[in-house]
């Protein structure tokens, strides 16, 4: 018993001598084999060398010796290896791919523990392996493991690694096969990385039939994002006479995204035809009909929250190029309408940046020469280009906003009447703050006034019991959509507004109706007035507080 008490306390001492020491020992020295009898000490190891890991010398042999430990029969000191090695790996001199090799032996410990920290560390390390080439065919791999968060961290990496993949047409129909996994989260991986490297793969016929057959796909995420990809995949089908057929079928489709993407799809196709157009006939030919299938895509979507870019845009173009119009009012309207739209749904600015990029091109259209075919063709396939380099950031908008639908959908059908009285109360709860924060923001501006005349309306909104309340629920929203339509101004700048406006009158779920009131407040403060002196417009475009108005 005493010699125990005094080996123990020579551990302390030891201890204590290390980290008073600190960097005037040897890192190496802290780390012994695995039946050393200083257990503690090597427990305590990892977590010391990761803290001062940069003014350590002997990297190699610290960043060896972590990798040893991850294989260490005690669970304890595995995880702490894979802390370690997450906070050190970035800073190590030397071959990153080692890391990468000992994740995957890592990924198929027995302890849950280490595996989790295995797969949390993919998407940290692939940035810098050396040799990606045969990353892709390493995550197929680990697809087969029965640990959930393992192929999930692992699918969310297709689209990276598929890039780097030496076969793109193998790792093509690895992935087709995925889409059919039993797991959602790998089958949505792998859509994924299929809609994003489509133009990578040599058989451009046989990525077109198998993205027309995944629009028929039994995973409505599957569906929506083959169908998507159909638009830019067009540009690069060998037959685009039997690919525009395969479009015309599928705006038939029962499901509704579908044929939303698949009219977007064909918009897609016409900006084609207009980009090969001969004369300018056939360019104005294809713009209007891109314009038109945009608009028809635009309008399937009525019931959904999602904001469209497409149609806005390129009939702006269309009305800049054709139409004799000035085009800075035209720009001026679409960013001020898609920024509203995407704000209302509560997005960050991220948008703003791409949003600036349109306006530009818009501005440019403007000042073309009338008949100059080239220049047109020109500035379509740069408004073409940035779409797409959008692309990503827009479909995350998108998808955003049919989760939003889905999720309402599934609560209105399992919830009772309590919980939906609860729902109502929060949203009541959230119209009431937004329109104070929006009586704020309009102090000063033209605005103010009718924005703070809602605010005090809201405040009394409230209600008891749904069935007894309905109809006074029902009044009170009315006559607020009424008061909004009789004060803001019916002029081309305010378009969003009213567009917000029908599409609540037109919505018969009471929730959901408050629940796009309470986004209609945000765009309020930045409505067109008159001005009452002098009866006209006031322009304001401006930025305030990463806002554009």
């Amino acid at each position: 018993m005493t010699g125990e008490r005094e080996m123990r306390s020579e551990d302390r001492i030891e201890r204590e001598k290390v980290k008073e020491k600190g960097l005037g020992i040897s890192a190496f020295s802290f780390l012994g084999p695995a039946n050393d009898r200083d257990e503690y000490l090597r427990k305590d190891s990892e977590e010391t060398l990761a803290r001062s890991y940069p003014g350590l010398p002997e990297k190699e042999k610290i960043i060896e010796e972590l990798l040893r430990l991850s294989s260490d029969p005690d669970p304890q000191i595995r995880r702490g290896a894979i802390d370690s090695l997450l906070t050190i790996y970035s800073a190590k001199s030397g071959k990153e791919q080692d890391i990468w090799n000992e994740l995957l032996k890592m990924s198929g410990d027995t302890d849950t523990g280490v595996r989790k920290g295995a797969a949390s560390m993919l998407s940290r390390a692939f940035p810098v392996v050396e040799e990606k080439s045969a990353v892709f065919s390493n995550l197929v791999k680990l697809i087969e493991s029965q640990d959930a968060h393992l192929r999930k961290k692992a699918a969310e990496l297709f689209t990276a690694a598929f890039a780097y993949s030496d076969d793109k047409q193998k790792a093509w129909d690895d992935l087709l096969r995925l889409t059919s996994a039993e797991d959602r989260e790998v089958r949505k991986g792998a859509v994924l990385a299929l809609s994003s490297g489509y133009s990578k793969v040599p058989d451009k016929r046989k990525v077109w039939s198998d993205l027309i057959r995944l629009s028929a796909h039994g995973d409505n995420f599957v569906q929506r994002t083959a169908t998507k990809t159909l638009g830019p995949a067009f540009f690069y089908v060998p037959d685009k006479t039997e690919a525009w057929k395969d479009l015309q079928v599928l705006i038939d489709n029962p499901y509704i995204y579908v044929r939303m993407y698949a009219l977007r799809s064909l918009g897609k196709a016409s900006l084609w035809r207009a980009l090969h157009a001969e004369n300018e006939a056939a360019y104005l030919f294809g713009l209007k009909e891109a314009v038109k299938y945009f608009k028809d895509s635009a309008e399937a979507s009525t019931h959904t929250v999602i904001p469209e870019l497409y149609y806005p845009f390129y009939n702006a173009l269309l009305q800049i190029l054709f139409g004799k119009r000035s085009s800075g009012p035209e720009s001026d309207r679409y960013v001020s309408e898609i920024t509203h739209e995407t704000r209302c749904l509560e997005e960050d600015q991220r948008l703003l940046k791409i949003m600036e990029e349109f306006s530009e091109l818009l501005l440019a259209a403007g000042n073309l020469t009338a008949g100059d075919l080239p220049a047109r063709k020109e500035l379509l396939e740069t408004c073409i280009e940035t779409f797409e380099r959008a692309s990503e950031l827009l479909d995350i908008v998108e998808e955003g906003a049919i989760l939003e639908q889905k999720n309402l959908r599934k609560e209105c059908s399992i919830t009772g009447k309590v919980v939906t009285e609860h729902k109502l109360k929060e949203v009541l709860s959230g119209i009431r703050y937004k329109a104070r924060t929006a009586c704020f923001k309009a102090k000063g501006k033209p605005t103010e006034k009718i924005t703070c005349a809602v605010n005090q309306r809201v405040k009394t909104w409230s209600f008891e019991d749904l069935e007894k309340d309905r109809k006074e629920l029902d009044r009170q929203l009315e006559s607020l959509l009424g008061t909004l339509r009789t004060q803001i101004p019916f002029i081309p700048e305010n378009t969003y507004i009213f567009k917000k406006l029908d599409d609540i009158s037109q919505e018969q779920r009471l929730l959901e109706r408050y629940r796009q009131v309470s986004r209609l407040l945000s765009l309020i403060p930045g409505a067109r007035m008159y001005s009452r002196t002098s009866g006209k417009k006031i322009q304001r475009i401006g930025y305030e507080k990463g806002m554009l108005y």
